[in-house]
């Protein structure tokens, strides 16, 4: 039997993800540590890996303000005479006016 054919609880939780969840910590760590005897013990160990964390941080900045900026719905502008919305390339200025 399949994972999708299986019945699963209302919530979703099953012992396979969980277990692999753990895993994915453990090998994330066990990363993290050779990363850090590699590259902390040198002459300039420790400034690299504050570089790298800062690269880090502001790469995952990055991402977020982008993936809000992408994902960002346009707001409805409605008209103050007659309470209608009013296309987003109207306000914007963007339209032609017929003559």
């Amino acid at each position: 039997m399949s994972e999708t054919e299986r019945k699963r609880s209302a919530s979703g939780w099953t012992l396979t993800r969980e277990l692999l969840n753990v895993g994915a910590i453990i090998v994330a760590a066990g990363i993290a540590h050779l990363v850090m005897g590699l590259i902390g013990h040198g002459k300039y160990g420790p400034v690299m890996l504050l570089a790298l964390g800062g690269v880090l941080v502001a790469a995952a900045l990055g991402h977020r303000f982008y993936e809000e900026r992408r994902h960002r719905r346009e707001q409805v502008v409605e008209c103050v005479r007659c309470a209608e919305a009013v296309p987003p390339e109207l306000v914007s200025g963007t339209a032609r006016r017929a003559p």
